[in-house]
C-alpha cells in the first residue's frame, strides 16, 4: 500500500472517528446542552416571538430518541405585558412532546401529540382597566415557516381565574381540575394558512368554584388569529342534568371594538329544580313536584357593546309558553308574551314545601332587586274561582 493511499486512509479514518465521536457526545450530552443557558435563551426568543411575551423555562428539559423522540420541558411561565402587576399569565409543570421522522425524505417531523401538565393561567383587568390577556400571540398574518399538525393535544389538572380589580381583587371566576383533550390541531396545513387554526373533538370538563362538573363538547372550532375570530358549529355544555346546546356560534374581535359574538342555543328538557340546584340554589318547591318542568328552551344569541341580546326567545314550562327577548346591559330589559298561567298548582307547590325550605335558599330578593324593566302580556291566568283575560305585567326599575 503506497503512502498516499494509506494518508487518504488516515483522513477518512480520522474523519470517521470524529462523526462518531461528536454523535456519542450528543447522546451523552444532549440533555446537559439543552439545559445550558444558551439553549434556554435560544428556545425562550423563539417562545417570545410567538408569543409576544417574555417565556420563563426554569424546569429541566430532557430529550430521548427510542422508539420516539421524546422532549419534556420542565416548570415553565409565560409572563404579563411589561409594567403589568401580578402573578405570570400562565405557568405549567411539565409539557411533554413524543414526534418522530417517518422517513428519510420527510421535511417535518410527525408529532404524536402534546400533554400540558398542571397548567395554571391567570387572567386579569387591572384597577386602570389594562388586561393580560388581550395582545397574546403574534399579529404577524403571513403563513408560518413550519406547518403545525397535531395529532392530539391533552391538558390536565389545570386551572384558570379571572380577575378583574376595577371590582374587586378577589377572582371573579375560578376553575379547578380541569382537563381538555383534542383531536387534530392544524395551522398552515392544507386550507388553514397564516393565523388560520382549525381543532377537533374537543372534550372540556372542570369545577367552576363549587358546583358540578362542567362538560363541553365541540365537534370542530375554526380561529383566525390575525382579526381575532372564532367559529363553532356546534357545542354541548353540561352541568350535572344540565345540557346546553349551542349552534352556528361565531365570536369576533374587529380592531379597536369590544368582542362580538352571536349563535342559537336550547336546553334541553329538565326539572327547574334540577337547574336551581345545579347553579348551588336550594329549590323552593319539592323536586318530585309534577310541576315546575322546563319543556324547552331556546333562542339566538348576540353580544355587542350594548350588552348581550336574546331574541327569538321560546320557552316552555309545564303547559305554559312564553315567546320574547331579552336584553342585558347595563338594565336587563325583556318583553314576554305568553298563552295561559294556573297560579293555583304553583302556589301549592310552594306552600306544601314552604317547611322544609331553608330560609334565603331560594334567591327571590336577589331577583327583585336585579335592574329590570319589562312586560310580560298573558293571555289569561287562573286563581281560584278567579279567571283573567289579557293580562299585563310591567316592572320598572325601582333603582333609576
Amino acid at each position: 500500500m503506497t503512502r498516499k493511499r494509506q494518508r487518504t486512509l488516515l483522513i477518512v479514518g480520522g474523519l470517521l472517528a470524529s462523526i462518531a465521536l461528536g454523535v456519542v457526545l450528543v447522546v451523552v450530552f444532549r440533555n446537559p446542552l439543552l439545559n445550558s443557558a444558551l439553549v434556554r435563551r435560544e428556545i425562550s426568543g423563539v417562545l417570545r416571538e410567538e408569543l409576544g411575551r417574555k417565556v420563563d423555562l426554569s424546569g429541566a428539559i430532557r430529550i430521548d430518541e427510542w422508539p420516539w423522540v421524546e422532549l419534556d420541558v420542565g416548570r415553565g411561565s409565560i409572563d404579563n405585558p411589561a409594567g403589568f402587576k401580578g402573578p405570570p399569565l400562565a405557568q405549567w409543570d411539565l409539557i411533554e412532546m413524543r414526534f418522530h421522522y417517518s422517513t428519510a425524505y420527510e421535511e417535518e417531523p410527525l408529532l404524536y401529540g402534546v400533554v400540558i401538565h398542571g397548567l395554571k393561567i391567570d387572567l386579569r383587568i387591572d384597577a386602570a382597566g389594562r388586561d393580560n390577556f388581550s395582545d397574546l400571540g403574534s399579529r404577524d398574518p403571513t403563513p408560518p415557516s413550519v406547518p403545525l399538525n397535531v395529532p392530539r393535544v391533552e391538558i390536565r389538572d389545570a386551572e384558570v381565574r379571572f380577575t378583574d380589580e376595577r371590582e374587586s381583587t378577589e377572582p371573579k371566576f375560578v376553575a379547578r381540575s380541569i382537563t381538555l383533550q383534542t383531536g387534530k390541531v392544524e395551522r398552515g396545513v392544507g386550507p388553514v394558512e397564516g393565523q388560520r387554526w382549525r381543532i377537533s373533538d374537543i372534550d372540556l370538563r372542570a369545577k367552576p368554584l363549587d358546583l358540578d362538573t362542567v362538560v363541553l363538547r365541540v365537534p370542530s372550532l375554526s380561529v383566525d388569529a390575525s382579526i381575532p375570530a372564532a367559529r363553532i358549529p356546534a357545542a354541548t355544555v353540561s352541568l350535572g342534568p344540565v345540557r346546553l346546546r349551542l349552534s352556528d356560534l361565531a365570536v369576533s374581535t374587529p380592531e379597536g371594538k369590544s368582542s362580538q359574538a352571536a349563535g342559537r342555543f336550547a336546553l334541553d328538557p329538565v326539572p327547574l329544580a334540577a337547574m336551581i340546584e345545579a347553579a348551588g340554589q336550594q329549590p323552593p318547591f319539592a323536586r318530585n313536584s309534577p310541576w315546575f318542568r322546563l319543556r324547552g328552551l331556546s333562542g339566538s344569541l348576540s353580544q355587542t357593546e350594548q350588552g348581550l341580546l336574546v331574541d327569538d326567545l321560546r320557552v316552555g314550562i309545564d303547559d305554559m309558553r312564553l315567546t320574547g327577548s331579552i336584553s342585558v346591559g347595563r338594565k336587563i330589559r325583556f318583553s314576554l308574551q305568553g298563552n295561559r298561567l294556573d297560579l293555583d298548582r304553583y302556589i301549592e307547590a310552594l306552600a306544601d314545601n314552604s317547611s322544609t325550605t331553608p330560609s334565603g335558599g331560594f334567591p327571590g330578593k336577589t331577583l327583585l332587586g336585579l335592574p329590570l324593566e319589562g312586560t310580560v302580556r298573558l293571555d289569561s291566568a287562573v286563581s281560584g274561582g278567579l279567571r283573567m283575560r289579557e293580562i299585563t305585567l310591567e316592572v320598572t326599575d325601582r333603582g333609576r
